[in-house]
């Protein structure tokens, strides 16, 4: 199904376009919400519309609602499932009850969206695939993937950050990206995994999304991005030399930093560097194929030229009063 006809769907249960088009978002990307981020969308005050709105769902028995601490907040879980077979999604998971802490995650995602609200976002695995595939002409080969399972049984499962991806009218792609580990190694992980569709899109822009807690880091993350991905590609002798020093690594279990330094790696980055760990991590189980960045410039080019961006979105709303979330767990 298309967006549009998700929307379409939604709104034959008895909502209007806009509010089928919220929900549609919410259904897709987190399952849950709050009045704030629906009044956001609408560019609407909070005020007797957003509450009427939020009545209904729960009148109809659409959504949950939990009542936060000291009665400041409510949060709302959408999660029947005829309205979400109406999306073709009945056996989503964001249907099932959640902890606090992947609750407020998703509300961040929300919150990433309703800033766009214009945005095609995309959500589901199928959909990423589909656009990407038909967008940019990627390979599903070089699409964001974990492999699971060992044997006949192994398999690729496909965009396992479950963040979404925004394709703008002019064909220009935004990753959204939510921090919640302040070491940032996830982030690396994450940029590595997309690193193909990056080089695939014509345009594009990395969207991070800062919690206020880690407000700090918002130009860590930026300086984390062009540390990993942003740089000139090396040549084939310097790629062959990373490939050794892993092989070394893994199989005699030598520290990174052993032996001579890395005279063949021309932009002088040490293999002791971040970005050197969240490669070979991604190596041992994806093989070569997680060396491809290495051998091009596209990134850093893109960055050059404008192309491509990175940006931060730091948000302003606190989440400490949606707990504790008494029925979510």
């Amino acid at each position: 199904m298309t967006f549009d006809e998700r929307v379409h769907a939604v709104a034959k249960k008895g909502f209007t376009q806009r509010q089928a088009r919220f929900l549609a978002i919410v259904m897709l990307h987190a399952g849950v919400c709050v009045p704030r981020q629906y009044a956001r969308f609408c560019s609407i005050v909070h005020g007797q519309k957003t509450r009427k709105f939020f009545a209904k769902l729960v009148r109809l028995q659409y959504a949950s609602m939990y009542d936060c601490r000291h009665n400041r907040a409510r949060i709302y879980h959408v999660n029947q499932r005829a309205l979400y077979a109406a999306i073709g999604e009945a056996d989503s998971k964001l249907r099932r009850p959640l902890t606090l802490n992947h609750a407020i995650q998703r509300l961040m995602v929300v919150d990433a969206i309703v800033e766009d609200p214009e945005m095609i976002w995309l959500g589901t695995a199928e959909d990423k695939a589909n656009h990407l595939t038909a967008l940019t002409g990627i390979t599903p080969e070089d699409l964001p993937h974990v492999t699971v399972g060992d044997g006949e049984r192994r398999r690729a499962r496909y965009f396992p950050d479950r963040l979404p991806i925004g394709i703008h009218l002019a064909g220009r792609g935004v990753l959204a990206y939510v921090v919640l580990d302040p070491t940032l190694n996830d982030f690396r992980l994450f940029l590595e995994r997309h690193s193909a569709v990056l080089r695939a899109l014509p345009a594009w822009t990395v969207r991070v999304v800062v919690p206020p807690q880690f407000s700090d880091l918002a130009q860590r993350v930026k300086q984390a991005f062009f540390t990993q991905l942003a740089i000139p590609a090396l040549s084939l002798e310097a790629v062959t030399a990373v490939r050794q020093r892993f092989e070394s690594v893994r199989t005699q279990h030598y520290p990174f930093d052993f032996g001579p330094t890395d005279h063949y790696v021309e932009n002088r980055d040490s293999l002791a560097a971040p970005k050197y760990h969240m490669l070979f991590k991604l190596w041992k189980k994806e093989g070569d194929a997680a060396l491809a960045s290495l051998a091009s410039s596209a990134i850093h080019d893109a960055v050059q030229t404008g192309a491509g961006r990175i940006e931060t979105l730091e948000l302003g709303h606190r989440y400490g009063h949606l707990s504790p979330l008494a029925a979510i767990a």
